[in-house]
Formats: C-alpha cells, structure tokens, sequence
C-alpha cells in the first residue's frame, strides 16, 4: 500500500492550538461559574457586595486570558524551540561550519525551511571546497610551471644569443642551434597547451558536446594510425576490439584526446621490441577500454599517483622522457566530465590503464 505523505501548514497548526486554548479558556469559565461564582451567588444573593462582585468579575476574565495565554504558549512552545534551533544553526553555518545540516521536524514550512538550508550549507561547503582546490590548484600550477618553462627556455635563449652574437664557426653550427631552438620552441609550446587545457577542463565551466557513437570505429581508426610510427619504434600494435557495437555518449574530440595520451604514454615507457595491446568490450552496464604494455613493474601507490598533475613514475627518467607531466592528468579530467573512471593496474611487468565510460541504453 503506497504511503501518503500529509502536509500541514504552520498556520492551520497556529490556528488548531489557538482555538484549543479558546475552548481551555472556556472551560475553565464553566469550571469557576460552577464551582465559584455559581455557589457565592447562591450564598450571598440576598447580601450582594457589588465592590467584591466587581473584583471578582475582573478575576474571573483576567484568569480566562490567562488560561488562554499560558494554553496558546505551552502548545506553540515547541514552534519558538524549533525557530531558535534553527536561528543558532544558521549562526553556526555562517561563522564558517559549512556543511552542517538541520534536523527536519514535521511537514510545515518551518520543515521546508530546514530543507532548504541544508540544500544551501551543502552548496555553500561544496563551492568553498570548489574555490579552495582550485586556489591549490593554481598555487601548484604556478610552482610547477615555473620550472617547467624555465627547462626549455633557458636553452632556447641560450642558442639565439649564440645565433644572434654569429658564434658559430659553420652553417652546419648554424642549422644545428637553429633545430634545436625550433624543437624547444614546439616542447614550450605544448607545454603551454596542456597548461591551458588542463586549467580549461577543471573549470565548471566547460561544455561537452556529447553525442551517441559506437566507439569500436574510433579506436580502430586510431590504431590504424598509431601502428606505422609505434611499429618503427619496435611495437607492435595488438587489437582485442569486439565486433559488437559498443554505444557511449561522448565528446569525440576531447575522447579521442584521452586515447591519444594514453598510447603516447605507453610508447614512452614500454620495453622494445614488445606489443601493446588495445582492448575495448561491454561488461555489464559500461563499457571498458584497457591499454596495455609491458614496462618496468610499477607499485600500487605508484599506480595510483599517476593520474596526478605533473606526476612521473620513473623520475631518474623523466628529463630523457618528453612530456609535460599533465597528459594522463588531462585525460582522467576528460573521463570524469563523462561520468566514468580511468585506472591503472600492474601485473608482472605489464601495465594496464583501463578507461570506464557508461554505456548507452535505449
């Protein structure tokens, strides 16, 4: 049997306890006409003191608003309770206790109140930890970048004065710094890129333009383009793509970002010759993408830090290694806008980065 949830107003409450301390009031009326003034009237009826009577009937009315006044009070006392819990409570989440929630009593306004407090400490907690991790973010961003800018440009500077002083003995001196201050120039510039997506994505503000694909054509294609470059570097691409038609509601370009990342990562740090191994199939409600090569064996504290800004596994390698740092940074934000997971496990010597999306249900 389904439940019905009754509302009632504070006012028809209000309204209720005062007509209940109305009829108190009479009855208590009743009760003194017939047990004081009744019996004195009897008694006295032939020695009436009009003064006394007078008294009395000022008593009498004054002790029936009293009745009234203290019946209305203790009823409407647990309204004032409730209205000075909820002042304090809201004193406490505006001195700083973000967050913190209101016990809901009844079905009034004043409980539709709570609610709407609640809803507003929770949001107010939420954006305060918003800004705050994004204040950190930017304080981190700037420790960073500055010495991730500093690499390249201090060699870039170096080669155009050489360039610039004509401190080369040949033209083959000449094309050299010249290559090499093109090269640094392209390294600073996606440095910047990834800088500026990375900060780009971890604003509210972004917008995906997800449509419905099925994702086996993409990563196909993907590998397809992969495979000549990967295969001159000693890897061999293997696909374990299924057949079947595998629905995601994504945003292609930002998606196709996330695998390229991915891919370039594994080349960086596979062992040569070796396979790397592209796998996509549906379990359950979701669909799953996995990455595979074999590389150095990668402890779990590791695993789980690789997904961090400007975090990289092998530091002794990671000056001979190009990259800013922000790539699997940028794809697990990417993956996350989309609701859904990326990890990393480690098996042996293989290293796996599995990408989670929900699949699309008609």
């Amino acid at each position: 049997m389904k439940k019905v949830d009754i509302t009632v107003s504070l006012k028809l409450k209000l309204l209720l306890e005062t007509a209940l301390s109305f009829i108190l009031a009479l009855m208590y009326l009743f009760t003194f006409s017939a047990y004081v003034i009744g019996p004195y009237y009897i008694k006295n009826q032939n020695n009436w003191n009009y003064t006394f009577v007078f008294y009395l009937s000022l008593l009498y009315l004054a002790s029936a608003v009293g009745v009234f006044v203290l019946c209305f009070l203790l009823m409407s006392n647990r309204h004032i309770k409730y209205i000075k819990y909820i002042a304090g409570e809201v004193k406490l989440i505006a001195g700083g206790n973000l967050g913190k929630t209101l016990k809901i009593k009844g079905k009034d306004e004043l409980a539709e109140l709570c609610i709407n407090i609640n809803t507003m400490s929770k949001e107010l907690k939420n954006k305060f930890e918003y800004e705050r991790d994004l204040e950190r973010t930017k304080s981190e961003l700037i420790t960073n970048v500055s010495h991730d800018l500093r690499t390249p440009l201090t060699p870039i500077i170096a080669y155009l004065d050489i360039l610039r002083n004509e401190k080369f003995s040949t033209k083959e001196e000449e094309k050299e710094y010249l290559n090499s201050s093109y090269n640094l120039s392209i390294k600073l510039k996606k440095l910047i890129d990834e800088l500026f997506e990375y900060t780009k994505l971890s604003s509210k503000e972004v917008v995906l333009e997800l449509v419905d694909v099925d994702i086996c054509p993409i990563l196909n294609q993907i590998v397809g383009e992969y495979a000549p470059m990967l295969e001159s570097k000693g890897l061999r691409v293997v696909s374990q793509i299924a057949d079947e038609e595998l629905l995601v509601k994504v945003d292609v370009e930002k998606m196709v970002r996330v695998f390229d990342n991915i891919i370039s990562n594994a080349e960086k740090y596979s062992i040569k010759p070796s396979e790397i191994i592209v796998k996509a199939e549906k379990k359950l409600d979701y669909v799953c993408i996995s990455f595979s090569n074999k590389g150095e064996h990668i402890e779990q504290d590791k695993l789980n830090k690789m997904f961090d800004k400007f975090y990289r596994v092998d530091i002794s390698r990671s000056s001979n290694i190009e990259g800013s740092g922000l790539g699997l940074a940028v794809s697990k934000k990417i993956v996350e806008l989309h609701n859904g997971q990326i990890c990393a496990e480690c098996d042996g010597n293989i290293i796996t980065i599995n990408v989670i999306l929900p699949n699309v249900k008609y």
